[in-house]
């Protein structure tokens, strides 16, 4: 399925997904007026520091590699993402944490695209929902960004939060009936290099992935800090 970059919202059955709520791509991974006018109020202009689109390139890898993360960790066997360690406390069934060490984000395509039926129909898309519930989400984030090798390589660590009484079994149970996702909380500190970018850029940020009422999985920033600045992220209304 074709998605347009300037989409808004991407429809997946049973899921569907708004492509990161605070910008609007269009081509190349170019910012929405309004978040744009924000980035340019708290970012300094000058050669040693981040442009606008270096920021949306850096959030954008960071949100798919936590939405890829969990997909995998999710999948029947769990998928290995090449340079993300998954760490968990004995007796717990879900990760507290991830770390990224030169992970780069295009690597995580083939591994989705392996999972998919050869041949669609309703039984194989049904038993590949079962087998990863959430693949098909990750994919659509991954390749609506078309992620290339070499773009954007991640290192760092990111800690999760998923919610009082939230255990492997009621993941896998929501994610597979598609019922609203329990929010995520997803703290990132990841140095984001690649060529999609014009400098190493360090994202300290907290963002939340969840569904909200209409059905779509959110990425939402509740903080944001990149290379020692802080960024103003719209608030809720």
């Amino acid at each position: 399925m074709s998605v347009p970059h300037s989409a808004v919202a991407v429809c997946l059955h049973p899921w569907a997904v708004v492509l990161f709520f605070l910008l609007a791509y269009d081509g190349p991974m170019k910012f929405g007026m309004t978040m744009l006018a924000l980035l340019l109020l708290v970012l300094p202009l000058g050669a040693a520091e981040p442009t606008a689109n270096d920021v949306t390139v850096a959030v954008a890898a960071i949100t798919d590699a936590s939405i890829s993360a969990v997909a995998a960790f999710l999948n029947t066997p769990s998928l290995v993402l090449p340079g993300i360690e998954m760490h968990q406390e004995i007796g717990q069934s879900l990760p507290y944490a991830l770390s990224f060490t030169h992970s780069d984000i295009a690597s995580y395509i083939p591994l989705f695209q392996q999972t998919q039926p050869a041949k669609r129909t309703f039984f194989s898309s049904l038993l590949s929902s079962a087998r990863g519930p959430l693949n098909e989400l990750a994919l659509q984030f991954l390749t609506v960004h078309a992620w290339q090798p070499g773009h954007a390589s991640l290192t760092g660590s990111a800690s999760t939060a998923w919610g009082t009484g939230v255990t492997l079994t009621s993941l896998m149970t929501k994610a597979v009936s598609g019922s609203p996702l329990d929010p995520i909380v997803v703290k990132a500190d990841v140095e984001v290099t690649g060529t999609r970018v014009s400098m190493p850029v360090h994202v300290r940020g907290t963002f939340v992935i969840e569904s909200n009422r209409d059905g779509f999985v959110e990425i939402k920033a509740l903080s944001m800090n990149i290379n020692g600045d802080e960024v103003m992220t719209p608030k809720e209304e």
